[in-house]
């Protein structure tokens, strides 16, 4: 497996960036059909990391990090299509949640057809489905320790 590689916006740098916008706007965008503002403000806050797995400056999985009150938020979790079957998100998932640390909430709102894969690491459905830009999404939980 390639290496997972982790950073701070602010330590990035452009093609880096580049890379990440071009894999979340090929896959949630072109691939489901939803055009919404992938890129927010959340990207650039101080404690958000993103994390990826990638070859040169092209992303072929991430995922980002973000504070969200006392815990954690996982957000943008995506892998190429080509790349899809090796064990790429879920060892972002794993390396997120190890830098959350185990004693940390942690929320993500899953697709919900992929509300399985989260169920893998820990995360329990936390509230009702509810549909985001034309697509199903459950609110999951990861309780710390």
């Amino acid at each position: 497996m390639r290496d997972i590689r982790h950073g701070r916006f602010a330590d990035l740098d452009g093609a880096t960036v580049f890379g990440l916008a071009r894999l979340r706007q090929e896959v949630f965008v072109v691939e489901q059909e939803c055009a919404y503002p992938d890129l927010d403000d959340r990207d650039t806050e101080p404690e958000t990391v993103h994390f990826w797995i990638g070859e040169g400056a092209r992303a072929v999985a991430c995922l980002r990090l973000l504070r969200d009150g006392g815990g954690w938020r996982i957000g943008r979790v995506c892998c190429a299509q080509g790349e899809r079957g090796r064990g790429l998100s879920g060892a972002l998932m794993a390396a997120a949640l190890e830098a959350a640390g185990p004693e940390a909430d942690v929320a993500l709102d899953a697709q919900s057809y992929a509300a399985g894969f989260y169920r893998r690491y820990g995360f329990a459905e936390h509230g009702e489905e509810f549909v985001e830009d034309g697509i199903p999404h459950v609110p999951m939980l990861r309780r710390g320790k």
